[in-house]
């Protein structure tokens, strides 16, 4: 049987945490309070979860 291709991502991690950092500073100057607080954790996780997913992959 024939292996597939590793899938890639769509964009590369330094584009992806440039996003990040532009979603932060747009939450950062429309949220006040509570909901600043939620969406800065929400784009940490997922800035995490993209570094995880990008050094997994360097493993492989």
């Amino acid at each position: 049987m024939m292996q597939s291709q590793p899938s890639r991502g769509m964009i590369g991690l330094r584009t992806a945490l440039i996003l990040y950092a532009l979603l932060v500073t747009a939450a950062y100057f429309t949220l006040k309070g509570v909901a600043l607080a939620i969406a800065v954790v929400i784009v940490l996780a997922l800035a995490a979860k993209s570094i995880v997913h990008h050094l997994r992959g360097r493993i492989e």
